[in-house]
C-alpha cells in the first residue's frame, strides 16, 4: 500500500517537472508579441501620457486636435526624405571609389533634414505651450526634458552630475570661487 503512494508521487513529479519543462521551452522560442498600430492621425502613445497629466481643458484639447494633425503630416514627410536620404548616402560610400564631394554634399544634405525635423518638433513645442497654462507648462516642460536628457536631466542652473562627476567630488571653480 505504502509502495503504491510512493509511486504515484515519483509519476506525478515527473509529470509536473516534464510540464515545467515544457512550458519553458514553449515561451522561450515563441515569436515576440507585435508592437501595437499607431494611429497615423494621433500622437504616439507617449505623447498620449504627457497629454493625459497636463490634464487639458476642452478648449485646448480641440486646438490640440486642429493643429497637430498637420504636424505630424510634416514630420511624416521630414522623416521619409531624411531616410531617403540616408539611403542615397549609404549607396553613395558603399561604391568602390566614393566620390568624396558627392558623399559630403549628401551629408550636407541629411544635416538640413535634420535640423528642419528638430525646427518643426521646437515649432509645435512652442506653439503647444503658448497655449498652456503655467502649471501645465511646467508639467510639458519637464516630461520633454526627461524625454531629450533621460531620467537623470537637471533643471537649468542646478549642478549637475554628469559622466565622469561623481557626488564626493568638490564642484568645479566657478567665479565666485576665483
Amino acid at each position: 500500500m505504502r509502495r503504491d503512494w510512493l509511486v504515484y508521487l515519483v509519476i506525478f513529479s515527473l509529470a509536473l517537472n516534464l510540464g515545467t519543462i515544457g512550458a519553458m521551452v514553449y515561451f522561450r522560442y515563441q515569436p515576440p508579441p507585435p508592437p501595437p498600430p499607431l494611429a497615423e492621425s494621433g500622437p504616439s502613445p507617449g505623447f498620449w501620457r504627457v497629454l493625459q497629466s497636463l490634464n487639458l481643458d476642452p478648449e485646448q484639447q480641440q486646438l490640440l486636435k486642429h493643429n497637430f494633425p498637420a504636424h505630424r503630416q510634416q514630420i511624416k514627410e521630414l522623416r521619409g526624405r531624411l531616410q531617403q536620404q540616408r539611403q542615397e548616402l549609404f549607396s553613395l560610400i558603399s561604391q568602390p571609389q566614393p566620390n568624396e564631394a558627392q558623399v559630403a554634399a549628401q551629408i550636407t544634405a541629411i544635416n538640413n533634414l535634420q535640423n528642419a525635423l528638430e525646427q518643426e518638433m521646437a515649432r509645435f513645442l512652442l506653439d503647444f505651450k503658448r497655449q498652456l497654462r503655467p502649471e501645465q507648462q511646467e508639467v510639458l516642460l519637464h516630461n520633454v526634458r526627461q524625454r531629450l536628457c533621460g531620467p537623470d536631466c537637471s533643471p537649468p542652473g542646478e549642478r549637475q552630475r554628469g559622466r565622469g562627476r561623481s557626488a564626493f567630488w568638490p564642484p568645479p571653480p566657478g567665479p565666485e570661487a576665483r
